[in-house]
């Protein structure tokens, strides 16, 4: 494992490289010729509706499980070229099913793809559920997992549109995806308010949130999340992107990490938002002045985010104590 970077909240049809998209929509008969024109579709609704769009199109390219072991091994491959050693990569079988495959040979398939290329980055899988699709949906994406395990399951979480279901619709899901030995985390105050975050902890107990950036409209929220050592997968420029945030000047990460709430770096979907892992810490600097030791702070709260071993994620930490941040100096 090369990298000493973690990222706990990147999505596998979003993080794929460019070059496989374009191959995939060759195949499939696709113009995705100039992604910044569809990139453009995500941008600035405020309520994710084009990025939800976007993301669907891109889904529809997979054709069949090698199309997924093929996208595996690229993204594995990519986020080591960025300085990536460990990565959950969050994937929804339902997604598999609605284009008309079997998700179990996709997640096999994923599975395979990213076992090939382990030595270049550790990923893992969180199955994920689309949220606007309801409870039941969610029962299959664990009904999956129980059926057939596969070891590089780790987690469960839940993205999608945040207002169409209460969190509370999903208490008994998130219970069961426990009871089955899976860590848990849920896309919250993202395009919601900080309610969207209470509603979540209160009713699906996550061991980590996905975004969660309305939080600091709350100062008890914050007082709150800071006592609970909840952490934050935050990814900025995807937040600027899509709307969620207005501007890199108005996101709350540097309130997030003034008010002691333990915050991640994540790209979230670097292939839509032409951003990179590194490409983030990058931002912090750039864009919100964070030194090195902050930083690095960052990094090492997405290893104590992941759901690996003790062993792993402590091995993690300690490697980042020689990571010096060469690639993030200003230019001169």
């Amino acid at each position: 494992m090369a990298g000493l970077l973690a990222d706990c909240h990147v999505h596998f049809e979003g993080t794929l490289p460019e070059e496989a998209l374009q191959r995939l929509a060759a195949r499939a008969g696709h113009a995705f010729a100039n992604l910044g024109l569809f990139r453009e579709r995500c941008c600035g609704t405020g309520d994710g509706a084009g990025f939800l769009s976007l993301y669907a199109d891109v889904c529809r390219l997979f054709r069949r499980p090698e199309d997924y072991a093929e996208a595996a091994r690229e993204i594995a491959c990519c986020l080591a070229s960025d300085g990536v050693g460990y990565a959950e990569v969050h994937v929804s079988p339902e997604i598999c099913s609605r284009v008309g495959l079997d998700p179990h040979a996709c997640l096999e398939a994923i599975d395979d793809g990213f076992r090939a290329e382990a030595d270049a980055c550790a990923c893992r899988i969180v199955l994920d559920t689309v949220r606007h699709w309801g409870p039941e949906a969610a029962e299959r994406v664990l009904d999956l997992h129980e059926k057939k395990p596969l070891p590089a399951v780790v987690g469960f979480g839940m993205g999608g549109e945040e207002t169409s279901y209460p969190a509370a619709a999903f208490g008994g899901v998130y219970a069961r995806a426990r009871a089955l030995g899976l860590k848990t985390t849920v896309h919250a105050g993202e395009w919601a308010g900080p309610e969207s975050v209470t509603e979540a902890l209160d009713a699906l107990r996550p061991d980590r949130v996905d975004h969660g950036i309305a939080a600091a409209a709350n100062p008890r929220l914050l007082e709150r999340l800071a006592d609970e050592l909840t952490i934050l997968c935050v990814a900025p420029t995807g937040n600027v992107a899509t709307g969620a945030a207005k501007s890199f000047e108005e996101h709350p990460l540097p309130r997030l990490v003034e008010a002691g709430v333990r915050v991640t770096l994540s790209a979230d979907d670097p292939l839509f938002f032409a951003t990179t892992t590194a490409g983030e810490y990058r931002t912090a600097r750039e864009k919100f002045g964070l030194g090195d030791l902050r930083l690095r702070r960052l990094a090492e709260n997405s290893w104590r985010a992941a759901f690996c071993p003790p062993a792993e994620r402590d091995a993690g930490i300690k490697a980042l104590k020689t990571w010096r941040l060469p690639e993030l100096k200003r230019k001169t």
